[in-house]
């Protein structure tokens, strides 16, 4: 589950900031993703999933739906995954050119992506099998 919600993820966030690239742009859409991007995002929902499975399906909360369940999996998941990528992009870009804002927040906004879709998956699951 946990290495299809990535690439689920993955997938789900290009169609929608292409889309939004669309609209904003008229058309004009230049929006790429490279295969890697698209393994690391496989390789990290596998390992939210194992960490899901792990930590017995945040057994604490109890008595709430399985999307909040999901969902604050996310929520605690998305800092630890996306600040270390966002400040490794940072440090390997070019000195002269720097990361943008822009690159910045799509970056985080794609981890965020991976890490509620990948959570809430998880949270299913775990809720359909107990």
């Amino acid at each position: 589950m946990g290495s299809l919600s990535g690439l689920a993820a993955v997938l789900a966030h290009s169609v929608l900031y292409s889309i939004y690239e669309m609209i904003r742009w008229r058309g004009s859409s230049f929006s790429t993703l490279s295969l890697t991007d698209a393994f690391l995002h496989l390789i990290c929902g596998t390992g939210l999933g194992l960490l899901f499975w792990l930590s017995w399906g945040l057994a604490g909360m109890v008595d709430v739906p399985w999307w909040f369940r999901g969902v604050s999996f996310a929520m605690l998941c998305w800092v630890p995954v996306s600040l270390p990528a966002v400040v490794g992009a940072w440090i390997t870009s070019p000195p002269e050119r720097g990361l943008s804002a822009k690159a910045t927040a799509m970056m985080a906004s794609r981890w965020a992506m991976t890490c509620l879709i990948a959570g809430l998956t998880c949270a299913w699951s775990w809720e359909r099998s107990v």
